[in-house]
């Protein structure tokens, strides 16, 4: 395997012309399961199907969402969560916005396959979200951030949180879904795998690290958690230096 580019527990700046270049081209890719298009395991498409059950079977008891509520996903990808929204969340308003047009583009072909026409996407940047622009207008009973900080340097994941927090209705919740660095953090920069064969660029961050995004994003007193815990078995995990975690934070009665 070609090590390039790994760099353990230093704190670098990614390119995001990596990410963007990845991303864009995933997404103008025919995978035999198209969840691969951003949960990888290109070579394991019964491996995508597990993983993306396993996590909605965790969080469908955590979050009941009231009929009609409203729903941003940040980094949507293919607007898989939009799915699972439009089977559990009747007359749910769903927005997925992400910064490639050719994952929103599949998104919006894949809704339309699957007959959910209702669930909307649109290309905006996660770093550059603009309230007033967004075609399902604030506030949110559910705002989602799953496998989007990996690929954003710290003062963006800060920003992102902030704006997660600020779009949050009072009484909602916040989903953050991250694969994190097991002892330490590590970057990956313009990393080629041969497994994908693809160059890309992503931040593992640990567990700390990620509370303390948190901890400075979000309002002081404003947020609860709620649970935050690895979120797959053994069995489903892949990398030894790797594992997913998620947390769940609910907004209380603040401006």
């Amino acid at each position: 395997m070609n090590t390039r580019g790994r760099l353990k527990g230093e704190r670098i700046d990614i390119d995001y012309s990596a990410t963007q270049a990845f991303f864009d081209a995933r997404g103008k890719c025919d995978y035999a399961n198209v969840l691969s298009a951003t949960m990888y395991q290109d070579q394991s498409p019964e491996l995508v199907d597990q993983r993306d059950q396993a996590e909605k079977q965790a969080l469908a008891p955590q979050l009941r969402l009231a009929p009609g509520s409203r729903v941003l996903d940040i980094g949507c990808g293919i607007g898989r969560w939009g799915w699972f929204i439009h089977d559990h969340t009747p007359n749910a308003n769903y927005l997925g916005i992400d910064f490639s047009a050719s994952l929103i583009e599949k998104a919006g072909a894949e809704a339309q396959r699957r007959a959910k026409p209702g669930l909307r996407f649109q290309v905006m940047s996660a770093t550059a979200i603009d309230p007033d622009a967004l075609i399902v207008a604030p506030r949110y009973d559910l705002v989602i951030v799953s496998g989007l900080l990996i690929y954003l340097n710290d003062e963006d994941c800060a920003k992102v949180l902030a704006d997660a927090g600020r779009l949050c209705a009072p009484g909602g919740h916040i989903y953050l879904r991250e694969p994190v660095g097991v002892g330490e953090r590590f970057t990956l920069d313009r990393f080629y795998s041969n497994e994908l064969k693809q160059e890309y660029s992503a931040i593992y961050r640990t567990i700390g690290e990620l509370d303390q995004l948190l901890d400075q994003a979000l309002e002081p007193g404003c947020f609860n958690v709620q649970v935050a815990e690895f979120l797959f078995p053994d069995n489903l995990e892949k990398r030894a230096e790797t594992r997913q975690y998620y947390t769940i934070v609910q907004k209380a009665a603040c401006p």
